[in-house]
């Protein structure tokens, strides 16, 4: 509802609020879209539009004046601020003129076109007239046509007495609410000033971490937190975030992750801070495309009822934030299909009021996605707490990469040659250009052509053709090739963007593909420059996760810098519970692979028969998983064995973990690859786990892209090998061991299999409770030690 952000801190500072964020949140209503396409550069063309206005003005018209009244009736008070495009201060009455850009037709803008713009140039006439005392004044609101630049002026006269009762009607509302959201917030604060930590004890290890939390906020540092599982890192990072909030050492928590589980917990973890009494309101929020209730997403008024006159609709949603404190998905949802609004512009909503925020990374680091509401204005004071964070460098460079494929230009083109020559002849452009990029691939004998500066001919025509197709999209007619033209124009618009971040920490690529494709691709190698200016908007950051290891590896990638404060901590469970065997017999090299497959499979059925219990096994990938269950199949009944397959459902991943019960008869083996689905995020909790068997040192495939990045960091510190491929295959195998002990009366035993875990580069990885290890050399010692451990039990 309001795009803009106001202070909102309980002191007793002046809090500011936009003129136009105050005449929204009053005026505001109709649909939630216009329903139409917008250009890509249609801010910088208003800007240029009211600028060639203003110049075009005579001698002694002023422009962009700054001005602020005072609502002196609260505590704090609160300062209305704006900014005047244009003033005739000399003029009998003097004029204030309200500017706006507009692709309409000027001959269907009438006099009433937007009472918003009305709202905004009386609020500034008011103001002005206050400070002047003016007892009368004029407004001119023009609206300036962008491509035919002619105007259209529509003048008004207003006495003080009419602009001072139109303030007052504004004004009061929003007072309303802004006492509301201050009566809540000392609420708040009182709660949190008041709160004790949830549990009966910390955990080992805990009551450092949120020590360490709670410093970084307060001192505004980068935290790095290396804690194992069952430290209890969620309410460890929370519990002082919020206490700092209640403070006023912040204004808003954003508790950032990479998957639905990580929020889960999160919310599990606020709800027992409300067990104390917390009052804290938080608000989850979901991707568009799996909370929308007219799917596939269209926002089309026309043809979506919950975007439909939203704004008139969501003031009443938003009288529901007294009802809840923790707005989830289930909430939101309840809410939106009452109301009949848009749930997930709802949530946005909600966010601007909430005290915490639980969300994807995507919102926060996403430069296609990231919450401008929030992070476009310097108003607030914003604590991230990164769960997870050792998914986070992947996730950026996706975030900052961007690709196309021949095969979709040529598409493209085909759909539109007999409808929009021109548009086509654009496409048989980029078309020639990503041919000559795959023949010289060929010529040279490659699969790919690598460029270490941006393809600045495919750019341009990538701009050609954007520009053309703005032309024809802004029309906004239906048409069979719509929407494959709009998808590929924003994949334009997203190369485009991207190549703006080309620097020394980028690569251009041409692959060629099958039967004829090629993809361009511009690839992000370094995703830390870009993450350092996404966190200078934030206050604090707080990066944990169980398997941030090396440190400085992580470190390296989130920020560029090594000199934030860390903290590594042990694990808090008692090492005696498990048994950690490293069979340094087994060689899982891909050229040694197929000698290994038999040695897997009966070693596999050695330790399952062990001990009766559930056992899950890591591959490094699906074929070689495929190899060694056609000889587990030997070995083992049939009812015993469950398979990750490619592309799971929810459901389907349900019905899996499911299998993995405390009430099993018989040795349950679930087989799954290394750094998917069931590698983390899952929490099988006591007898539904009882074993891991990692098969191989996780190292990813050789591509051509980590092929890149193991060149960059060559020329970076001379540890490529180590950053493309070592160090996240060391990441996977830690996270699937951590599926095993999950609490402290957890028992259970984790193989490790492949001969580098010996390796010295292998064990000075090793978290610090992997120092109990075996190393095994035969089935016959894994037999004993299994043996031996099951017998203490």
């Amino acid at each position: 509802m309001l795009k803009s952000q106001m202070k909102m801190k309980t002191n007793h500072e002046t809090q500011t609020v936009s003129v136009r964020s105050l005449v929204e949140f009053v005026l505001q209503a109709g649909d939630l879209t216009p329903g139409g396409f917008q250009r890509r550069d249609r801010a910088q063309l208003g800007t240029q539009g009211h600028q060639r206005v203003q110049r075009s003005r005579p001698e002694g018209y002023e422009t962009e004046i700054e001005i602020a009244y005072q609502v002196e009736d609260v505590d704090p008070p609160l300062e209305v601020r704006g900014r005047i495009d244009g003033l005739y201060a000399s003029a009998a009455p003097v004029i204030i003129e309200e500017i706006k850009t507009t692709t309409l037709s000027l001959e269907l803008i009438h006099e009433e076109h937007n009472l918003l713009h009305w709202g905004q140039a009386q609020c500034y006439a008011f103001m002005y007239a206050q400070q002047h005392n003016l007892s009368e004044i004029s407004i001119h609101l023009t609206y300036y046509h962008l491509d035919t630049q002619k105007e259209k002026t529509f003048e008004r006269y207003f006495s003080f007495a009419e602009l001072q009762t139109f303030f007052s009607d504004l004004i009061t509302p929003y007072l309303d609410w802004f006492r509301k959201i201050q009566t809540w917030q000392a609420q708040r604060d009182q709660s949190i000033q008041a709160l004790d930590f949830p549990y009966e004890a910390y955990r080992p290890g805990q009551r450092e971490m949120a020590v360490a939390v709670y410093k970084a906020i307060r001192d505004q540092e980068r935290l790095y937190v290396q804690s194992p599982t069952g430290v209890g890192k969620t309410i460890a990072a929370l519990f002082p975030a919020v206490k700092a909030l209640g403070l006023g050492l912040a204004d808003k928590i954003f508790y950032l992750t990479a998957k639905t589980p990580g929020r889960l917990v999160a919310e599990g973890a606020l709800d027992d801070l409300r067990q104390v009494n917390l009052r804290f309101k938080s608000v989850t929020l979901t991707a568009k495309e799996k909370i929308c209730f007219c799917p596939p997403v269209n926002c089309d008024p026309e043809v979506c009822v919950f975007a439909r006159n939203y704004f008139g609709k969501v003031k009443r949603a938003l009288e529901e934030i007294d009802q809840h404190d923790a707005f989830t998905r289930p909430v939101i949802e309840q809410i939106a299909r009452q109301y009949e609004i848009c749930p997930f512009e709802f949530s946005l909503d909600l966010a601007l009021w909430g005290d915490g925020i639980i969300c994807d990374y995507n919102y926060a680091f996403d430069p296609r996605v990231y919450l401008h509401r929030f992070f476009d204005f310097d108003t607030e004071a914003y604590i991230f707490l990164v769960d997870e964070a050792h998914n986070l460098p992947d996730r950026a460079r996706a975030m900052y990469s961007a690709e196309l494929d021949k095969q979709t230009v040529l598409a493209l083109r085909r759909a539109l040659k007999a409808h929009l020559p021109g548009l086509a002849k654009k496409l048989s452009a980029i078309n020639k250009l990503l041919l000559e990029k795959r023949q010289a691939c060929q010529a040279a004998g490659q699969q790919a052509l690598i460029e270490y500066e941006p393809p600045e001919k495919l750019l341009k025509a990538l701009r050609e053709f954007n520009q053309k197709a703005e032309d024809w999209l802004v029309l906004n007619q239906p048409a069979e090739f719509r929407q494959d033209l709009l998808e590929f124009y924003f994949a334009c618009n997203n190369y485009l963007r991207t190549a703006e971040y080309f620097d020394t920490y980028y690569v251009s690529y041409f692959e060629r593909q099958s039967q004829g494709a090629l993809k361009a691709k511009l690839f992000c190698l370094d995703p830390a420059p870009m993450l350092a200016a996404r966190l200078d908007r934030c206050q604090a950051a707080i990066f944990f996760s169980a398997t941030l290891l090396p440190l400085d590896y992580f470190m390296k990638l989130l920020t560029g810098a090594a000199d934030h404060p860390k903290q590594v901590f042990p694990s808090p469970f008692p090492t005696e519970n498990v048994s950690l065997l490293i069979h340094n017999g087994i060689a899982t090299q891909y050229a040694r692979r197929a000698d290994s497959y038999a040695a897997i499979a009966s070693l596999i059925e050695t330790i399952c028969r062990a001990q009766v219990g559930n056992y899950l096994v890591f591959f490094p990938s699906y074929a070689y998983l495929a190899a060694v269950l056609d000889l587990l199949q030997e070995r083992l009944p049939q009812g015993q064995l469950l398979v990750q397959d490619r592309g799971m459902t929810e459901g389907a991943r349900a019905a899996f973990l499911e299998q993995f019960s405390t009430g099993n008869q018989e040795t349950l083996v679930g087989l799954a690859v290394m750094g998917g689905i069931f590698g983390e995020g899952i929490d099988l909790v006591g007898e539904r786990l009882i074993g891991a068997v990692v098969v191989g040192v996780g190292v990813p495939q050789v591509c051509l892209e980590n092929d890149l990045i193991k060149a960059y960091f060559d020329q970076q510190n001379g540890r490529g090998f180590a950053y493309a491929y070592q160090y996240p295959g060391f990441n996977r195998v830690l996270q699937a061991t951590g599926r095993v002990i999950r609490t402290e009366t957890d028992r259970g035993i984790i193989v490790l299999m492949d001969e580098r875990f010996t390796q010295a580069r292998y064990r000075r990885l090793f978290p610090v409770h992997w120092r109990g290890f075996q190393i095994v050399q035969s089935e016959g010692e894994i037999e004993e030690q299994l043996a031996y451990f099951w017998s203490r039990a």
